[in-house]
């Protein structure tokens, strides 16, 4: 709000400056009560009964425009994990609905109530940017611990890389996903530069560039994530850049996917919307889809799921667990409990689909 129009405002609600004076231990006890329901670590009731007469004083003694000391007010609340909106919002709408009481009885005008209002949306804006601001630092400090974290994790699987080399302990197991069967290929270590390792590997043809893989050892207490730079089919070998410990993505489910062999059509439906979209994977316990149009769709709802396997159709509900961007569309994970005959379907479809990949890993691996 420009500093005229802030003006403006306040040389018409001054006219009713005795109301405004009056409410001042009214917006205390209001603000207090509110403040209690959010159970804040905050400060003594001296110091918050200072806190709120500071508060009040600067919104509404219409003396000087008050934004940037409350701003510089929520910053600091915000920091003892203060939502100061929240609080604030909820006081000045009792201070509007006793405003309006007042008019009423003054016979005032509506126009008065709007300027009010608009006032009110001011002082809260400047509040939310300032809680805005710390979010925003808190999040930058986390990346900033989590960037450091993974560099020392990194560093720390280099070193335990650099020390089986040293000791001539090359053998390690290079762990990928081939259509979402887990593949694991001995390997051995041959060179390591920096953050640079070169292996002999088996089934080589497995492993594609910018592919991320998983270095695994006995002695390793997680798995070391990899990506694929280069590939030597020839010498079968691989180039890797180590990236740290990870956790594996197969172990965060419960249930083994596979990729279908052809395209899958699959519909969903929520309300009005519906939309055919192409399967990514399947389990027992969730499918992932391709779409194009995902409307108004966003995690947790529900949506009716419907497609067709060979030995019979699934319809179902499904909850949204992810939407993704892939490319130019969008990739939905979707999470479903199905009833007996319809799992025997979906389980028949991905045991069958495993032996598939299985075979095909073979024929990749005599090519």
């Amino acid at each position: 709000m420009e500093e005229g129009r802030l003006e403006e405002i306040w040389n018409e609600l001054v006219g009713d400056y005795e109301f405004f004076a009056e409410y001042r231990e009214k917006f205390r006890e209001n603000f207090v009560k509110f403040l209690g329901e959010e159970r804040p670590r905050l400060l003594s009731i001296q110091g918050l009964n200072t806190l709120v007469e500071r508060l009040y004083l600067l919104m509404f003694s219409f003396q000087k425009n008050p934004r940037d000391e409350l701003f510089n007010l929520s910053y600091m609340l915000a920091k003892y994990e203060l939502n100061l909106k929240k609080v604030l919002n909820k006081a000045c709408l009792v201070l509007a609905r006793d405003y309006i009481d007042y008019l009423v009885a003054k016979n005032g005008g509506y126009e008065r109530i709007k300027l009010l209002l608009e006032l009110i949306e001011f002082y809260l804006s400047v509040v939310e940017d300032a809680y805005s601001k710390y979010v925003g630092e808190i999040e930058e400090e986390l990346k900033r611990e989590e960037r450091k974290a993974e560099e020392s994790g990194r560093r720390i699987a280099l070193s335990f890389l650099e020390e089986l080399k040293a000791k001539g302990k090359k053998d390690i197991e290079l762990l990928t996903y081939y259509k979402e069967v887990p593949v694991v290929c001995r390997s051995e270590i041959l060179q390591l530069i920096e953050d640079s390792l070169r292996i002999r590997a088996c089934n080589i043809n497995v492993f594609n560039i910018g592919d991320e893989v998983y270095i695994k050892h006995q002695n390793l207490p997680k798995p070391i994530a990899v990506k694929v730079r280069d590939r030597d089919t020839q010498r079968e070998e691989l180039t890797l850049e180590v990236i740290g410990f990870a956790d594996l993505p197969q172990d965060r489910r419960k249930f083994v996917r596979v990729v279908p062999r052809e395209p899958i059509p699959i519909e969903l439906r929520r309300g009005e919307w519906e939309t055919v979209g192409t399967m990514a994977d399947i389990s027992v316990g969730g499918v992932g889809v391709y779409v194009k149009d995902r409307d108004e769709l966003k995690e947790e709802d529900i949506v009716e799921v419907s497609f067709t396997l060979p030995k019979g159709e699934v319809k179902t509900v499904a909850s949204v667990r992810y939407i993704l961007p892939h490319e130019n569309i969008y990739r939905i994970g979707l999470h479903y409990r199905l009833d007996i005959p319809t799992e025997e379907i979906v389980s028949d479809y991905v045991m069958e689909r495993q032996f598939e990949i299985l075979r095909e890993l073979k024929g990749l691996k005599e090519s």
